[in-house]
């Protein structure tokens, strides 16, 4: 399946095209939600040199990351999110490159920007510092390409300027734009020791208004690097997913398409993906998933022949995706919503699909490869428990205790609130008439987010712990050099200061707080980024309980 969050394309993997009806379309994308872990994703399992017969022949193997900006490790406030990371990464494209002696990898997106460095304020300083690090892992990493990405320069902080100008990784400007950068060339002529000329280019925004003559200039780059030897094109695309299939459309000769500048929402594309002749590589944001895609170009022509089956550990990896979709779809069978019978089709194709092509992984064993053109994917999710590199994790530790130092020095004073403003009193506080909530304070995981940060040494990092502690930066509530009571997401953070509410119950009022929270507070932290299948609805449900929200069992509601 590879529907993405932007839904831009008109057809899934299977040739089904997508219903016309954008209610029914939303319908979809919300089970495609629930299905993209069924992918052929990979956990980390590198083949062996003699387990796969590509690396055998002529080839190169793309290794892609989309939209990383700087993200050392990516934000794993939720179980499903806890992938990748830059040392885990690291550690895996050294042993792909053990087994594959054609390894290259490249970037497309935001590499070193934030998606709001004007609302950084005072984590500029650790931004820089990150920025810093990040560069070391790359370095340690040894990519090929990065697409110079225009974003990034018009809005990503001086130090990203500073850190493309002297880089020790190659940057790509597009056809006819460097952004300023004297390092960045127009295109990359590299050869695989396996014997493949891989010619490279780029794509932004920024090289020209008028899509016309971006293609004409696309055109005119990708005919010089043929000329050059290149046997196969690797276009690095910063257009994003609708315009990069517009320039697959528009200009002839390009096999590969890594596309960046994704939307927050789009979903690790499990299978291959196509336009015209030309294959399209989505990874992730934040370097939490990757995408792997090997070719061999051959002597022939034609269109690209997947033979994805033929890559080790292809036949398990169906075989879980299959039981995933079949456990779902009985699932849906059963509670089938309007929304559901009508998407119930689509997802049972799908399920078509990859039974054909379990049938395929299993007749390929022991099988010789088909002649042509050949191209194998995968998408790769390294857990958190996947092994790592050793220097990169240096550099990440050492950023860490940076940081340390760095944000607590910084951190000054809490300001006092103003006349007739509340300060916050901390949970203890609030229990201590609240009786009934003690039980579901206790279990609710938001108590627990400073021991998230405790477990994984991030207690004094600024991409986190504001929305891991109560009243953070507010006035009479916390900041780095002053947690005292607030540690944790407590009752305060979603209701409201506290004192001015004490103060008049002991008086035997009532009010000073927030009753019922609305979505745009619980949103201020469980952004598209950190939270992307966020719904305030869904998620409030969760959280009207016994004690919070509703009576007690065997006591009236007061």
């Amino acid at each position: 399946m590879t529907m993405t969050g932007s839904l831009a394309h008109a057809r899934c993997s299977t040739g089904i095209p997508l219903v016309g009806s954008r209610a029914l379309r939303l319908a979809l994308l919300a089970l495609a939600v629930l299905t993209a872990c069924c992918g052929r994703q990979v956990a980390g399992n590198v083949p062996s040199p003699k387990a796969i017969g590509l690396y055998t022949l002529p080839h190169v193997t793309i290794v892609a990351v989309t939209d990383w900006q700087a993200v050392l490790k990516p934000c794993g406030c939720t179980v499903d999110l806890q992938k990748g990371g830059i040392e885990r990464i690291g550690r895996y494209v050294d042993e792909l490159r053990k087994a594959d002696d054609s390894v290259m990898v490249v970037h497309a997106g935001s590499l070193l920007g934030e998606d709001d460095i004007a609302a950084a304020g005072g984590k500029a300083p650790q931004i820089e510092r990150r920025v810093q690090a990040f560069d070391d892992a790359l370095s340690a990493i040894g990519v090929t390409a990065v697409a110079l990405p225009s974003v990034d320069l018009d809005a990503g902080g001086p130090w990203v300027r500073r850190t493309y100008d002297k880089a020790r990784w190659p940057v790509i400007g597009a056809t006819g734009w460097d952004g300023g950068i004297p390092r960045a060339v127009p295109s990359l002529l590299s050869k695989t020791k396996s014997g493949v000329q891989v010619g490279m280019l780029a794509a932004d925004p920024a090289a020209f208004d008028d899509e016309v003559r971006r293609n004409a200039a696309m055109l005119s780059g990708i005919q010089d690097v043929r000329k050059r030897g290149a046997s196969v094109i690797v276009v690095l695309s910063n257009l994003g997913l609708r315009q990069s299939r517009r320039l697959a459309r528009a200009v002839p000769g390009i096999d590969v398409m890594v596309v960046g500048n994704l939307d927050l929402k789009a979903e690790p594309v499990a299978d291959l993906e196509r336009e015209g002749e030309t294959l399209l590589v989505q990874a992730s944001r934040h370097g939490a998933w990757l995408a792997a895609v090997t070719l061999v170009p051959g002597q022939g022509a034609g269109p690209w022949r997947e033979v994805s089956e033929f890559l080790p550990g292809a036949e398990k990896d169906l075989e879980a995706r299959i039981a995933a979709l079949e456990t779902n779809l009985k699932g849906w069978r059963e509670r089938a919503t309007v929304a559901t019978q009508r998407a119930l089709p689509f997802f049972e194709a799908d399920l078509a699909e990859q039974r054909r092509r379990l049938d395929l992984a299993r007749s390929a064993a022991g099988k010789a490869l088909p002649t042509g053109r050949l191209v194998a994917y995968r998408t790769v999710g390294l857990s958190w428990s996947a092994a790592v590199d050793t220097r990169i994790a240096a550099i990440v530790k050492k950023y860490d205790d940076d940081i340390a130092y760095l944000n607590l020095r910084a951190a000054g004073a809490v300001p006092l609130p103003g006349p007739g403003e509340a300060a916050f009193a901390g949970e203890k506080v609030c229990l201590a008439c609240h009786k009934d909530t003690a039980g579901f304070a206790t279990a609710d995981p938001h108590g627990k987010a400073w021991a998230t940060l405790e477990r994984d040494g991030k207690t004094r990092d600024l991409d986190c712990v504001p929305c891991h502690v109560t009243g953070y930066g507010k006035a009479g509530g916390s900041n780095l050099g002053h947690l005292e009571n607030l540690m944790g997401v407590q009752c305060e953070a979603c209701h409201g200061a506290g004192s001015l509410h004490v103060e008049a119950e002991r008086a035997g009022k009532s009010g000073h707080i927030v009753a019922s929270p609305g979505a745009e507070l619980c949103e201020s932290c469980h952004t598209l980024v950190h939270a992307p299948r966020f719904s305030f609805e869904e998620y409030r449900k969760r959280l009207i309980q016994a004690g919070h929200g509703e009576p007690v069992l065997g006591r009236a509601a007061p």
